[in-house]
């Protein structure tokens, strides 16, 4: 790998690091934010939903764009976005300009995450992919991990506002690098941008999501809810009567690869299980034990940074025992830590909280990333674009549902026999969920061409 390339992945991974540190902080800041702005602490969640809805929404248009016109352009465009739409949250005096700045947030996000993952599909060839993403991962690993604590430390010496110009500086300098070490990416100048298809579908993905995060918050009674999935899946059905067979929105070129559909699945189904870890428990923990939100930061770390670990793992794990096995260990590995934690439970003994979180996050962290990388090897680059797009939504899909089903559990449980009973039952049931994604790796070809 030359120093050049080796430079390129830092600035490549330099956004997401950011991105990971904006989307895990801003959760500690939702007080604030709300008491500064005026409304509720309900009413605040907003500034979550905002964000993941314009996250998930344009993911295969972006994907398609990038694929058009290259994905260095919509890399640039999105690492900008994101700095303005920082600036835009750090100034923002009403929810309504702050709810704008999460949602440009959100669509950047989108832009980045596509097309930086199009950049390492391009610039590594097949033996050193495996190695890149799981560095990428990684350091995405560690700006989830440290969000919180950043978030808590810039509250406390300034102000909420300070964690999101934070963000334009870093930012600003993340351009200028990416501009200066990634060149021109392959595009396909010929390839139709099906403008009103990918629309329709980005409605049909905004309201299914938005309404199925409804749900989790509100609940499934919540008319809203139910609206806004029935909304989202006509959407999604005239997206399929708008289908053309000699133009689908991802190409057949990418979706009969037996790596790229193992690769998905793993990453839907894995997150699963590390969407119901991730947003369910650390209130859990805080509730159970007692604690505020920095102790309980400070006791997530064990999850996310052994996720950094287990992503850093993950590439010299598929270059000695190939994707599918890699694939295999990481799942396990999370569905063992989230039974152990369902045993525990979390107001166990502290050391064996942290021990199952320790295994839940490596086993989460080497799957992740060894998804994204056996997803992607086999694509050629000029298709690295709708590949990736359409990985991260499936991704989303699965955070989404995942979240709704099992905060929906949970509270029914919880309601009927109280104590923890209802995490313990949303956590056996999210790692029966990745579990069931053990099967597939078996059937999983032996090896995998590379088009490079």
């Amino acid at each position: 790998m030359s120093a050049r390339r080796v430079f390129a992945l830092v600035a490549l991974s330099l956004p997401i690091f950011v991105l990971s540190v904006d989307a895990n902080g801003v959760v500690v800041l939702l007080p604030q934010i709300a008491h500064d702005l005026g409304v509720s602490n309900a009413a605040a969640s907003a500034v979550i939903t905002a964000q993941s809805l314009a996250f998930a929404a344009p993911l295969l248009l972006i994907g398609r764009l990038a694929d058009r016109f290259g994905a260095r352009p919509l890399l640039l465009g999105g690492v900008l976005g994101f700095a303005a739409a920082s600036a835009v949250c750090a100034s923002a005096d009403s929810m309504t300009v702050m709810l704008a700045g999460r949602a440009l947030q959100g669509a950047s996000s989108a832009c980045c995450f596509t097309t930086s993952l199009a950049a390492i599909d391009a610039l590594f060839d097949a033996d050193r992919q495996p190695i890149a993403v799981g560095i990428w991962g990684a350091i995405g690993g560690v700006g989830s991990a440290s969000g919180p604590l950043v978030a808590s430390v810039l509250a406390q010496i300034w102000s909420w506002r300070a964690f999101f110009a934070v963000n334009v500086a870093v930012l600003g300098a993340a351009a200028v690098l990416l501009a200066v070490l990634v060149p021109p990416l392959p595009s396909n100048p010929e390839r139709d941008v099906p403008l009103v298809r990918l629309v329709v579908l980005l409605l049909g993905i905004g309201f299914s999501v938005g309404g199925m995060q409804r749900a989790a918050s509100a609940g499934w009674s919540t008319p809203g809810a139910w609206g806004g999935i029935a909304v989202g899946v006509a959407f999604l059905a005239l997206t399929y009567r708008l289908r053309r067979p000699d133009d689908p929105l991802v190409p057949a070129s990418v979706t009969r690869l037996p790596s790229f559909r193992l690769g998905t699945a793993e990453a839907t189904l894995s997150n699963w299980g590390s969407g119901v870890v991730m947003v369910l428990v650390p209130t859990a923990l805080a509730v159970a034990r007692g604690i505020d939100v920095l102790d309980t930061g400070l006791l997530f770390l064990a999850f996310s940074i052994l996720f950094a670990l287990g992503g850093a793992c993950s590439g010299p794990l598929v270059r000695a025992r190939g994707g599918p096995a890699t694939l295999e260990l990481g799942m396990f590995l999370l569905a063992v830590g989230m039974v152990a934690l369902a045993v525990v439970g979390p107001d166990g003994a502290l050391g064996l909280v942290l021990l199952t979180l320790a295994v839940a996050g490596y086993g989460n962290g080497i799957v992740y990333s060894a998804s994204t990388s056996y997803a992607l090897v086999a694509v050629a680059p000029v298709d690295a674009g709708e590949a990736s797009a359409a990985l991260s939504m499936l991704r989303v899909l699965g955070l989404a549902l995942a979240v709704a089903l099992s905060t929906s559990l949970m509270t029914n449980i919880d309601d009927e026999f109280g104590g923890s009973w209802g995490l313990r039952v949303a956590l056996l049931v999210a790692a029966a969920v990745v579990v069931g994604g053990l099967p597939l790796t078996r059937r999983a070809p032996a090896g995998v061409e590379s088009p490079r």
